[in-house]
């Protein structure tokens, strides 16, 4: 989430809009940073629109061009706050690793529209990731979807990826083969078509269920009905012998559906049954709802995305020597290690699991739902103070480093929340950490300083 700026009339800038610290504070301050954490504008969010309080004066873009810029921002931003989390993280683009352009391997092929109907219904073809279950086209946009086919007008390419196992996910295309098989399924009728409203308006696929016996709804003529079954779709698979890093080069570069998908659902696509349903564990336990106050939204993938940043911290903190082994580029991490836990096993999911759950039942008890994994001041810390975004960087560090205690010793031996007053003076004592939670996040030094002092005040302030 970034904002392009013409500089002097020679360069353009990339910004990132970081609301300001200042904790507490009603008003919705923004500025636009660049990589340095140097401000160029302050912004003020009002009635879902920015309002410039100040500017660099080399800044040349005109204020009609900046308008135009800042109104398809704050749609990004707007949609980042409703996901629980601050927007923390850098601006500075993640550098691939470079790999063999021989070993992308994509063959391209044509599918009946009843073979991927019957490879839907057999399972072949994955449906089930989680994103699945936020389809918005309306009836309209479905309808016209398939009078298209009915017209006999070509479709866009789709684009698949294949597992090792035979699994096939849709990587571009999920909302045409949804409607479609869903057309199939007799669950819509045809409704506001353009061209072809006099004689399928009102219609469904068909008036028989799949077994031939009659369903009552009236279905398409059997002109249309016969076009329709011998529709065929152009199909480019990517094979599962090219390599992780490719298949997800790929994935980003095609996905180009009505509302792309983010880097999660793109891990949720390529990502096992088994890690998936890892994830959709941890992200279900009541404990984690609640120690987050319910911030951490499902809409995007928000809430899977973190509990696979604590799986990747975790490793990287116990088993790869207190994080090493981190190179600061988050989402090519994450895509690691999505790989390498695809054959996770039941054991392990287990333990992963638990040791969530001990994390977030930890850090409920010891800051409290409403503070918990969040940048707090001392003077907060009160009944009706503002609740503040969810900090990422807090959170990996405060659940890794809480997960290995047993919740009932630390009840045993602490009081109730024996961790706020002094995570709130460190934050606010602290300069050099408090930047560190506060701009470019996701970066090996900031998380390295972050894990030391937050486990010092573990040390510090806990008995066990």
């Amino acid at each position: 989430m970034a904002i392009e700026l013409r500089i002097n009339n020679e360069e353009d800038i990339l910004l990132t809009p970081i609301k300001k610290s200042e904790i507490g504070d009603s008003k919705n301050i923004y500025e636009l940073i660049d990589e340095k954490n140097f401000s160029w504008m302050a912004l003020e969010l009002i009635n879902n629109s920015f309002e410039i309080i100040n500017r660099n004066s080399e800044i040349s873009d005109s204020d009609e061009i900046i308008q135009i810029k800042l109104d398809n921002l704050v749609l990004e931003v707007i949609e980042a706050e409703q996901s629980g989390t601050e927007n923390t993280e850098s601006t500075i683009v993640e550098e691939a690793s470079p790999y063999d352009p021989d070993k992308i391997k994509v063959h391209s092929k044509q599918f009946n529209v009843k073979l991927i109907a019957e490879m839907i219904d057999n399972e072949d073809i994955d449906f089930t990731p989680d994103f699945q279950r936020h389809f918005v086209w309306d009836s309209h946009q479905k309808s016209r979807l398939i009078e298209s086919i009915l017209l006999r007008i070509p479709l866009p390419m789709f684009y698949l990826a294949e597992d090792e196992e035979g699994r096939i996910t849709v990587v571009d295309g999920l909302q045409r083969l949804t409607t479609i098989k869903d057309f199939m399924d007799n669950k819509f009728p045809l409704k506001g078509l353009q061209y072809l409203d006099d004689t399928c308006n009102g219609r469904y696929y068909s008036d028989k269920n799949k077994d031939g016996s009659p369903n009552g709804k009236n279905g398409i003529d059997a002109k249309y009905f016969r076009w329709f079954n011998m529709t065929q779709f152009s199909v480019n698979v990517i094979d599962p012998t090219s390599p992780a890093k490719v298949k997800y080069d790929i994935f980003r570069r095609i996905n180009t559906g009505g509302k792309p998908l983010n880097n999660q659902e793109i891990r949720n696509c390529l990502a096992s049954k088994s890690l998936r349903e890892t994830l959709n564990r941890m992200v279900n336990l009541p404990e984690f709802k609640s120690a987050t106050d319910g911030s951490i939204k499902s809409t995007r993938m928000d809430d899977q995305e973190i509990a696979l940043r604590f799986i990747l911290f975790s490793k990287l903190y116990y088993d790869d020597n207190l994080l090493n082994n981190y190179n600061g580029y988050m989402d090519s991490s994450l895509d690691d290690i999505t790989e390498k836990l695809n054959k996770i096993s039941v054991p392990e999911s287990d333990v992963l699991v638990h040791s969530f759950s001990n994390a977030m039942r930890n850090a409920e008890y010891l800051f409290g739902r409403k503070h918990a994994f969040r940048k707090i001041a001392v003077k907060d810390i009160q009944p009706h103070s503002y609740k503040q975004l969810l900090n990422k960087a807090l959170f990996v560090c405060c659940s890794v480093l809480l997960s290995k205690y047993e919740p009932t010793i630390i009840e045993e031996n602490n009081p109730y929340l024996s961790l706020l007053n002094p995570l709130a003076h460190k934050i606010e004592q602290d300069l050099r950490l408090l930047n560190y939670l506060s701009y470019g996040t996701n970066g090996k030094a900031n998380l390295q300083y972050a894990f030391t002092e937050i486990e010092s005040l573990i040390k510090t302030h806990l008995k066990f």
